[in-house]
């Protein structure tokens, strides 16, 4: 490989950057499990009259699905207009009219949009029109994706693909102190293995999401009418096309165009590949925050650097493997070789540790959605895994002289966790982050000699009991005369407001139970807290509510 590390460099960074500034200009911002945040009517809310229509709003932008806003009554019948549609002027709302005189009676809202990387996410919002809908104690459900086996083997072979081109690009070049490129046939065989291995987790991606979106099964998923749907009404399909542009279209356009070395075009052909990270960024969690980029931007980081460190690995342990080939059998020209490298492999460790961190503080909203929810769960399983990485890594590097043995051992163990690093990433990228099961609320504000502890539990959209209890000076406070919670949604601003009035259930507690959350997201509660000596206590708190128990 000829390119200067410079050169080879400053390319990686102006291929990343490109395809940053090419889907921040054409690529619509959406992401998996979107949740909604407001509707009118609310989950439960009971009606004098029909609403005239209904409209949902969600986290983030969504694509609805055709007739994917319906609303049914209790006989499961159709009573809307059939005008499902996204509102032109908010990417993020779906509305639909009904009837102006709907009967008495219970309805339901249905509705199915797709988010970013083509999974469907759906859900239902009960209301009634003059009945009361509260005493049924009916709320909202929603269900997003959870991954399957098939899905999991395709992203595995996916990162581990993507692992052995770019790190097998640097490592060749790290270890050509030891062994010359040309005569380094495992090195290349791994970079080799690793593009079938991306190629093989890009195509058969397509059929994959598409039976994800449209719920089919088998072969049908593999039918054209299918792939073309996904390709045509999801984001998910956009960045498909870029990704196997990236893979396969223009490292063979960059390979035939470079010089007859073939290590030359080795190089070449590898550079778009280092851009891929970008479009899987841009698939996941990331793009759902209010300023995606930055966390989008980390993700890349992230997988770029995991890329480098495992795809590193492989290629040290494929030179200690070869160590007949190495025309001195000196140990200090294996030593001094994966030293060097291991400095490209911590600085790449740092980058993955940040990054992880930043991502995990963004979708983990408190310490019971790290305990308590899948994405959690398997987030503390990803960090065993890396410790367990770091570890294996520290017993060669800081080992005065180790043996080729040694190596061996270490470096397989090594590359043997990476594949299931690669496969508990492959589930997170799918499941729904722990903002969708925070746990019920549970703090504390003072005011004064006042202290107001309010408890919300289960704090998911829907029915809910709410629990105030206040002490003064330490003490339960009996001397109050009402105690109501102002409710407002800070995801939706402008929505309207909800209020919850407690009743006593003893000495300084008060309780309610109500569908007053009506969506997932960030709220305001104002606790507001009258004495008997007429005295008035608010107290407000940020609370974060989910959308699944």
């Amino acid at each position: 490989m000829s390119i200067r590390p410079n050169r080879f460099w400053l390319s990686v960074i102006a291929w990343c950057a490109a395809l940053m500034a090419a889907l921040g200009l054409h690529a619509p911002t959406a992401s998996a499990h979107a949740y909604v945040v407001h509707s009118s009517p609310a989950p439960g809310q009971s009606l004098k009259s029909s609403p005239g229509r209904i409209e949902i709003e969600f986290d983030e932008p969504v694509q609805l699905l055709p007739g994917g806003l319906t609303v049914t009554n209790v006989d499961n019948q159709r009573v809307d207009l059939g005008d499902g549609h996204r509102n032109p002027s908010d990417s993020r709302q779906v509305d639909v009219d009904v009837p102006s005189r709907l009967p008495r009676g219970l309805y339901t809202v249905h509705w199915q949009v797709i988010s970013a990387d083509g999974h469907l996410v759906s859900g239902s919002i009960p209301f009634g029109v003059g009945i009361n809908v509260q005493s049924l104690t009916l709320g909202a459900t929603e269900q997003g994706y959870r991954p399957g086996v098939w899905m999991v083997i395709d992203r595995v072979l996916t990162y581990l693909g993507l692992a052995l081109v770019v790190g097998g690009a640097i490592g060749l070049r790290a270890a050509r102190t030891a062994l010359p490129i040309d005569e380094n046939r495992l090195g290349a065989w791994f970079v080799a293995g690793g593009w079938a291995a991306l190629w093989v987790g890009v195509l058969f991606n397509l059929p994959l999401e598409a039976a994800i979106t449209w719920n089919v099964h088998g072969l049908a998923s593999f039918s054209p009418r299918y792939l073309a749907r996904t390709l045509n009404f999801t984001v998910w399909g956009y960045l498909w096309v870029i990704e196997l542009m990236l893979v396969a279209v223009i490292p063979a356009i960059l390979a035939a165009l470079s010089s007859s070395r073939p290590r030359q075009r080795l190089a070449t052909a590898a550079l778009p590949v280092f851009a891929v990270p970008v479009t899987l960024a841009l698939q996941g969690h990331a793009m759902s925050e209010p300023h995606p980029w930055l966390p989008a931007l980390a993700m890349a980081v992230h997988g770029l650097a995991a890329s480098v460190w495992i795809g590193g690995i492989a290629q040290m342990l494929a030179l200690i493997l070869q160590t007949d080939r190495i025309s001195t059998h000196d140990d200090a020209v294996l030593i001094h070789t994966v030293r060097s490298f291991g400095r490209i492999a911590a600085a790449c460790a740092f980058a993955v540790a940040v990054t992880g961190a930043y991502s995990a503080l963004l979708h983990i909203p408190t310490w019971y959605a790290l305990t308590h929810t899948g994405y959690g769960v398997a987030l503390l399983v990803k960090l065993g895994l890396v410790l367990c990485l770091l570890f294996f890594a520290s017993m060669h590097a800081l080992s005065p002289r180790p043996k080729r043995g040694a190596y061996r051992v270490w470096l397989s163990l090594e590359l043997a966790v990476s594949v299931g690093i690669f496969a508990i990433t492959s589930v997170l990228t799918n499941l729904p982050t722990g903002d969708v099961h925070p746990g019920p609320v549970n703090q504390v504000k003072s005011s004064g000699p006042y202290a107001i502890h309010l408890i919300i539990s289960p704090n998911e959209a829907g029915p809910n009991t709410f629990t105030v209890q206040i002490t003064k000076d330490g003490r339960a406070d009996a001397a109050i005369q009402q105690v109501e919670i102002a409710l407002a949604s800070a995801s939706a601003p402008g929505s309207s407001a909800a209020s919850v009035r407690l009743t006593p259930h003893g000495q300084g507690i008060f309780v309610a139970r109500s569908l007053a959350l009506s969506g997932g997201g960030l709220w305001d509660a104002d606790v507001q807290v009258v004495t008997d000596d007429f005295d008035v206590v608010n107290v407000d708190f940020r609370i974060h509510v989910g959308t699944e128990s």
